[in-house]
């Protein structure tokens, strides 16, 4: 197979691999679904599609502009008369978003991009079913939850209220700088986009009775940056008691991780985003002031957004900051002191998810070998040793190997013993399957394909495993155990059995994670 550039956007990637297209993708009192929705801050309309209510572009915050940029979300201006709620937002600005992707129109961005969408099939308000809420990957930097490829259909069908969030990205969403601390209360910056996904889950709080559902039973789930950030919601106080559950699709975690830092401290931040001002030729004491004026666009082309996927996820970019705030510490020591919210988790990875990960790193294995000792220290020869490589070709392949056991694998593990050990519900997992007619194994982010139900037209095998995965997901949003579908049951983990479920042509117990 062609040897494809990345963008760090597991939807770009599988258009690109795999030529596969996007699919297009209740009231307060007892009304009928069909009628008008009345929120807190309006009235709204949707539309009818596939047995179920669909509402699009719905504002969570104001938009996020002018001085409210670099700023918490702020609350939704009301609206008199009906709005319609029938058209996906514009996505957060991104780089490469005016580029055309084959077989997608060009994304469409704005910095007014605080939306969320709704997925409900209840016919009245007085249902109180489950709910879904999901953030999306790409590294902090790209994708959003506007695009039509998160389409909650297939799950909404399976007796769940489905929400997607935008959430601010990149230097948007995560700059963090001296000059924004002194402006905040908490004397903290950085983190916008979380907040923003907070600002999400308490207007589910809310409104979502207004669909047919319950802010009682809300379960977060992600995947790649969006899993991370439900492992953030699990420790960051702000997030407290605004869900019940929780899913990890593949989620970095370490602060020092492997190849991956999933979070930077405050004073690498800060230091990240003063260089970043100075990039711009901003120096003195009204930064952020003269950074306020200049348009979305400017700001991402001077982000210097990197070409592949390795240099994404090895390079410093704008990702979470532990502010003492919104994550008060790193996510390895919080989980470590079982600092965690309490709650019924299911969690893994994929068997490949290093593959695309480290694609385009042409590291030679001199460059390797400094790589691993950069990374690793005193542990430099064991690693060599575990993952020796010879050539170029055979660099990439350990990169992969490395990425995905440590920087996903172990994280998972030790995510799923830490709530083990407070006898939560925690349900560990390993995506194996490989889509036909590639050549990437089970890729990071290839479930999300199923989950969506993103690919166009499925062979008999596929669909099985995307049956099982929507079933297995709904189901655990119902009742906190993803049980009972299957002819398999898939025990809890424990440190002592180490038991997980692959995930694959047939779904199996299995130890040894």
């Amino acid at each position: 197979m062609q040897k494809i550039k990345l963008t760090g956007s597991i939807l770009v990637l599988c258009l690109v691999l795999i030529g596969f297209s996007f699919l297009a993708g209740c009231t307060q009192k007892e009304q009928p679904a069909t009628g008008v929705v009345k929120i807190d801050s309006g009235n709204i309309s949707g539309t009818g599609e596939n047995g179920l209510q669909i509402y699009r572009g719905i504002p969570f915050a104001a938009p996020p502009v002018g001085d409210l940029r670099w700023k918490p979300p702020a609350p939704v201006q009301p609206w008199d008369g009906v709005r319609e709620a029938k058209n996906f937002s514009a996505d957060p600005p991104q780089p490469g978003a005016s580029a055309p992707i084959p077989g997608v129109a060009s994304v469409n961005t704005s910095e007014d991009c605080l939306y969320l969408n709704v997925w409900t099939p209840a016919n009245s308000s007085g249902e109180k079913l489950p709910v879904m809420v999901f953030f999306y990957g790409g590294a902090f930097g790209q994708v959003a939850g506007s695009t039509p490829a998160y389409n909650g259909t297939a799950l909404a069908q399976q007796g769940v209220v489905v929400v997607t969030t935008n959430y601010r990205i990149g230097a948007l969403g995560f700059l963090a700088h001296p000059q924004l601390d002194n402006e905040s209360p908490n004397n903290t910056s950085g983190n916008y986009g979380l907040l923003d996904q907070i600002a999400a889950l308490q207007w589910v709080q809310r409104n979502i009775k207004a669909f047919g559902g319950d802010p009682s039973k809300v379960t977060i789930f992600g995947q790649s940056a969006g899993a991370e950030s439900v492992l953030i919601h699990l420790v960051s106080p702000l997030s407290k008691g605004l869900f019940q559950q929780a899913i990890v699709e593949s989620g970095t975690f370490w602060e020092n991780g492997a190849i991956i830092d999933a979070e930077y401290s405050k004073a690498d931040a800060e230091k990240l985003g003063e260089q970043y001002a100075q990039s711009l030729g901003y120096t003195g004491p009204d930064v952020i002031t003269q950074m306020r004026k200049l348009s979305a666009q400017d700001l991402i082309n001077a982000t210097n957004w990197p070409a592949s996927s390795f240099q994404i996820v090895n390079t410093p970019h704008f990702e979470p900051t532990i502010d003492g705030w919104v994550l008060p510490d790193s996510l390895d020591n919080l989980f470590g002191l079982h600092r965690q919210s309490p709650v019924p988790l299911i969690i893994g990875t994929n068997a490949d998810d290093g593959v695309t990960l480290s694609a385009n790193a042409n590291m030679t294995v001199p460059e390797y070998r400094t790589f691993i000792q950069n990374r690793f220290g005193k542990d430099t020869d064991a690693v060599l040793a575990k993952y020796p490589a010879n050539s170029t070709a055979e660099v990439q392949i350990q990169l992969a190997r490395i990425m995905t056991d440590y920087d996903f694998s172990d994280a998972a593990k030790f995510v799923a013993g830490s709530m083990a050990d407070l006898n939560q519900s925690a349900y560990l997992y390993r995506y194996s399957y490989a889509l036909p007619g590639q050549s990437l194994g089970a890729f990071h982010g290839s479930e999300t394909l199923l989950l969506f139900r993103v690919l166009p037209k499925l062979d008999p095998a596929t669909t099985s495993v995307a049956d099982n995965l929507v079933d297995l997901w709904t189901r655990f949003a119902k009742t906190g155990d993803p049980n009972g579908g299957m002819n398999v049951t898939w025990p809890k983990y424990t440190n002592q059995t180490g038991q997980y479920l692959d995930i694959g042509n047939v779904s199996t117990v299995k130890s040894g994670y």
